[in-house]
């Protein structure tokens, strides 16, 4: 039976070299990994945002020319040509009552009677708005009934 190879000191220093050498290497390779996935997450969050902000943008534009009408035959997004607007009411069970162009997502808030008190000329304006969507003539249905009311107090 042949007796099994010594290696000498040195030889067995060179092999933990060379093993701490390869534990060095895949670490280096694990923290740019780690960096690349960092910089890959930070440009998706900037995109994200900017994407956000464009979409903001774009949601502001449409609800300034929009003119809440319904119809065109063009297939213009503002040029609604219909005598009845694309407006509806919603009614929460809070009971506020929300009025929303269903073209572009405005919407018209009615002012909570606690606002009168706290700052008149705010709640003037909105009450002015408010009554104005009011009054826009529209085939379309309230949403859904007021069956029970949540209170704040």
């Amino acid at each position: 039976m042949p007796e099994p190879k010594r290696t000498s000191v040195s030889d067995a220093d060179e092999v933990e070299l060379e093993f701490k050498r390869l534990q060095i290497e895949i670490m280096r390779e694990q923290i740019t990994d780690r960096n690349n996935r960092k910089d890959r997450a930070k440009e998706m969050r900037e995109k994200a945002a900017a994407d956000m902000v464009r979409a903001q943008q774009e949601r502001e534009h449409r609800q300034r020319v929009c003119k809440h009408r319904k119809g065109g035959r063009d297939n213009r997004f503002a040029n609604g040509n219909d005598a009845n607007y694309s407006v509806i009411t919603n009614t929460y069970p809070t009971g506020q009552i929300c009025l929303m162009c269903t073209r572009c997502g405005t919407e018209v808030w009615k002012p909570e009677l606690a606002l009168k008190k706290t700052d008149p000329k705010k709640y003037a304006e909105m009450m002015a708005k408010f009554k104005e969507w009011s009054s826009f003539p529209t085939d379309n249905t309230p949403s859904g009934s007021k069956i029970f009311e949540i209170s704040a107090a």
